[in-house]
């Protein structure tokens, strides 16, 4: 059984676009939809220039904004490349870091190299979790991907977030789509909906990543819709598996080492979900496969900062609930592991992988340069 506890939970678009005040975002929409239309317009008419690094680029984004399990993505890619023994980098914004540097190097491939604070929440995690990929952040990407080809010897560049970084010319262009809203929810174009481009742009990606498949039935019409907008992309579907779970807390790398149990330890357990993220509903059904006896969901807004009230909320909420646990996620660890040493709370992290369920052999194919 899901309960769900929110106050002050959803981000300020969100609670936005549930008022009757979305209707007068709609004006907005459609100048920024016709923003969009030129400039896409100019790149594909050689206006606008896309600048060529020597490597293979391979982006990895979304048309809507948050929710769609691209980070999750970009490292079962990354993985999947390292298995085929090409040599990876990672380039990403850095959403929500604070530094005065352009550009930060998070992990040398050996080390983390950058606080959470000076990477962002998305790099930070794939540092933590990735062995032998230098991970970058920086605005200017072809700048950064110079610097990336200079200090590192890699044969490939993942782009995170790049579908709309058009500056930057990439190899493969992969889009990631929730199978439950895979044109965002409402299907508008910001700031009257959530989506970032028009349906349309699918006819850019190469590949069409459905993610949660698990969770939520993808219909043969909704398929076919997105052939028909990318008759040339390979559309495939993945599934957000639970892997193993292991506590937070500062030295929980350490920990890692003696404790990693099977998702089974969830099984039978009342469970209180905290978390930050795009789709907190896709975190509790991704729990729900553990067969617990029930899970209450507390959620913050995207790429929340905890705070000392919060954790005071988060105890409060799991008492009330008398819950057996506290389950977060990746993204979620580092912010909360400062904090929790405070309050004794039984939380441990869930450790999800994204799984591509079907025609591996084609996906491959297309990331890995032809011969």
């Amino acid at each position: 059984m899901k309960r769900t506890h929110s106050p002050d939970l959803a981000s300020f678009q969100k609670r936005l676009l549930a008022t009757p005040i979305r209707f007068l975002l709609i004006p907005l929409s459609w100048l920024y939809a016709a923003v969009i239309s030129i400039r896409n317009r100019l790149y594909t008419l050689g206006v606008f220039k896309a600048r060529t690094l020597p490597c293979r680029v391979i982006s990895v984004g979304n048309i809507v904004v948050g929710g769609t399990g691209k980070t999750p993505a970009v490292i079962a890619i990354a993985k999947h490349l390292q298995e085929k023994n090409m040599r990876v980098g990672i380039l990403l914004r850095g959403y929500k870091r604070v530094s005065r540097e352009k550009m930060t190097i998070v992990s040398d491939g050996e080390k983390v190299c950058a606080s959470l604070r000076e990477s962002g929440d998305e790099a930070n995690m794939m540092a933590r979790h990735l062995d032998g990929i230098p991970i970058v952040v920086g605005g200017q990407r072809y700048r950064a991907g110079q610097i990336v080809l200079e200090r590192f010897n890699i044969d490939v560049l993942l782009l995170d977030d790049g579908f709309q970084h058009r500056q930057l010319a990439r190899d493969v262009d992969i889009l990631t789509l929730s199978a439950k809203h895979p044109f965002g929810s409402p299907q508008k174009l910001l700031p009257a909906g959530t989506l970032r481009e028009p349906p349309i742009a699918l006819r850019r990606a190469d590949v069409i990543l459905l993610t949660h498949t698990d969770t939520t039935h993808v219909s043969p019409p909704a398929k076919e819709a997105l052939t028909e907008l990318a008759p040339n992309a390979l559309v495939l579907e993945s599934i957000h598996q639970p892997v193993r779970v292991y506590p937070l807390g500062p030295k929980a790398d350490e920990a890692e080492t003696d404790f990693r149990p099977a998702v089974k330890v969830l099984e039978g357990k009342r469970i209180l979900a905290v978390c930050g993220i795009g789709q907190p509903e896709a975190f509790v059904a991704t729990l729900m496969r553990c067969s617990p006896e029930g899970v209450e969901l507390l959620a913050y807004p995207d790429h929340h900062d905890y705070t000392e009230a919060d954790m005071r909320q988060i105890g409060t909420t799991f008492r009330a609930a008398e819950a057996d646990l506290i389950v977060t996620t990746q993204k979620d660890e580092q912010k909360l592991a400062d904090l929790v040493a405070q309050q004794e709370l039984p939380i441990v992290v869930l450790e999800i992988a994204l799984v591509i369920t079907e025609a591996i052999e084609k996906f491959t194919k297309v990331l890995l340069p032809a011969h």
